[in-house]
């Protein structure tokens, strides 16, 4: 059975690994790459990031690809990530808004105030329920026409199945899911609502035999 860390463990887990993130970069960032190119960030004048981690994700888009008028918000449940964030983004301010935030209990954005919403590696932290909720909310606080854009861990590439590297980290996932900071691989297109979600783009990527998924959707 898939266990999951709650809000609390997940931001104690993240407290503690914070200067670890950025290290994950050799399995992450062929999919923020993809991610990148299919988000049309250039179009893009409210940006939300859920789960914003050290800002990584966050300078590339403001550095190299959103309007020079363009808006970025990030939340996330761990302060010394936004602490890490805010380093890194200073120079983009006041275009730029940090906040501490337990996604699970939904988000405080207003109604259709938003037109990207990005998720990188946070679905494959939440439970089946947190997930669906996340993306209710999602869906509120898109504008009409409005994109979410999805990257996470994910059992099988385009070009394989299962392979090794993904079940071992699911076994460690089931069994001692604080070692890999509550990850694990999921299916992000199952959990959308196609009477609410037109997928526009769906890839899988798999640097060094480890998949990750790239989901982007508009709403409906």
């Amino acid at each position: 059975m898939t266990r999951t860390l709650t809000p609390e463990q997940a931001r104690r887990y993240y407290e503690r690994n914070a200067h670890k993130q950025d290290a994950q970069g050799w399995y992450e960032d062929a999919a923020l790459e993809r991610l990148i190119a299919l988000g049309d960030f250039g179009n893009a004048e409210a940006v939300l990031e859920v789960g914003c981690g050290t800002g990584k994700l966050a300078e590339l888009l403001l550095r190299d690809h959103m309007g020079a008028h363009a808006t970025y918000i990030g939340v996330d449940i761990s302060n010394s990530m936004l602490a890490r964030a805010g380093t890194r983004l200073k120079h983009y301010l006041p275009r730029v808004k940090l906040s501490p935030a337990d996604i699970t209990l939904g988000l405080a954005a207003s109604d259709a105030t938003k037109d990207r919403i990005v998720a990188t590696y946070v679905f494959d932290l939440l439970s089946m329920a947190h997930s669906r909720n996340l993306l209710t909310n999602m869906h509120r606080v898109l504008r009409p026409g409005g994109l979410i854009c999805l990257a996470g861990l994910t059992r099988e590439s385009e070009e394989a199945g299962m392979n090794v590297f993904s079940q071992l980290w699911t076994l460690i996932q089931r069994r001692w899911p604080w070692l890999a900071g509550g990850c694990r691989p999921v299916a992000l297109r199952p959990l959308l609502d196609r009477t609410r979600w037109r997928i526009v783009a769906h890839e899988t990527v798999a640097p060094r035999g480890l998949a990750s998924e790239i989901l982007i959707a508009r709403k409906l």
